[in-house]
């Protein structure tokens, strides 16, 4: 696990040096949209499937 964590820092610190604010301000908007979908769902996901069950 140890290894996977300083493989994926290592890679991660390189693509930021590289690519920079390019590739970071999408990935945060992706991270942040699943993040909240997912909470979103976790919150309201059984009142979700009672709605779309009555349509």
């Amino acid at each position: 696990m140890m290894l996977g964590a300083f493989c994926g820092a290592r890679i991660g610190a390189r693509l930021v040096l590289s690519r920079g604010q390019k590739l970071i301000r999408p990935m945060v908007v992706i991270v942040s949209a699943v993040m909240s979908a997912k909470l979103l769902w976790d919150v309201h996901g059984s009142a979700l499937l009672a709605w779309m069950a009555a349509l």
